[in-house]
């Protein structure tokens, strides 16, 4: 019973100390700060799947990948468009909804300079 308890204390206090950290990391606008999606996507007034039905029609194509993009600490929804075998990366704004960027895979380029991901 003992256990139980002091399990359930330890559970509770990780949960509150992570959502309050991981909140504070959403709106960090530091380049080296990760982004906390779950945040990101509490606070947004889009759903993902809203996200990626605009994608998809703003494209014409068909959502194959989504996530969360964040370029120089302003946070877009990313939905990738697969449309004719080009793959488009397009950015919604999370509280309006609008495509705020479309690219395609081949112009996409990373911070180096190198084309793909950014990892």
């Amino acid at each position: 019973m003992l256990r139980t308890k002091l399990m359930t204390a330890i559970l509770a206090g990780t949960l509150a100390s992570g959502a309050i950290g991981g909140s504070v990391a959403a709106y960090a606008k530091n380049r080296d700060a990760p982004t906390d999606e779950a945040a990101v996507m509490a606070n947004a007034k889009v759903s993902m799947a809203e996200a990626m039905a605009t994608a998809e029609q703003a494209v014409g194509g068909k959502a194959v990948g989504s996530g969360i993009e964040d370029q120089d600490g302003t946070v877009y929804l990313e939905v990738q468009v697969l449309k004719g075998g080009t793959r488009h990366k397009v950015l919604i704004d999370p509280q309006s909804g609008k495509v705020v960027k479309t690219v395609t895979a081949d112009n996409e380029q990373n911070e180096n300079g190198h084309e793909g991901d950014d990892d």
